[in-house]
Parts: structure tokens; sequence; C-alpha cells
């Protein structure tokens, strides 16, 4: 969806804690927090949806090699020198 395209607007409520992180990665990824969430919804749909067609076992494998890869990332990101450093 680009900004020019208008689609439905939907609203939810977040604990506080949640929406200072929200504005913390928006502000750091210089996007609007509308944007970064609706990226985040769009690959968690994207996730959700491929587990639907395998089950829960492979559901909860998913997501845990999942979050053992993003976790690497991070780790790396904050370790670079140069984005060739994420590479490796």
């Amino acid at each position: 969806m680009t900004e020019d395209s208008k689609g439905r607007k939907i609203t939810f409520h977040c604990p506080e804690d949640v929406a200072e992180r929200l504005d913390r990665l928006a502000e750091k990824g210089d996007i609007q927090r509308s944007r970064l969430v609706f990226n985040m919804v769009e690959i968690m749909l994207t996730y959700a949806e491929m587990t639907e067609k395998v089950g829960i076992l492979q559901l909860s494998l998913l997501w845990r090699d999942a979050s053992e890869k993003l976790k690497e990332v991070a780790t790396k990101w904050k370790g670079r020198n140069s984005l060739k450093d994420l590479m490796t």
C-alpha cells in the first residue's frame, strides 16, 4: 500500500510502553509510526497465512526459527561497521 492509496482505517489501543517502543523504532527508521505498524502487520499476516497451511507444530517451529534469526540479525546490526558485515 502506498502513501497515496486509501484503505480501511483500523485503530487499536495498546499499553503506553508498546506505543513508546513503536515510536522509538519509527523514529530510528525515519518512517511514520503508522507505516511501521502496517509493515509489521503485513509481515506477521504473511507468516500466519503460511502457518495456517502447515499446522500448529510447524507454526511453533517457524516462530522459533524466525525469532532466532531476528536475534542473530539484531546482534550483527549492533556490532556492524558496514552493511557488508550483515552478510556474513
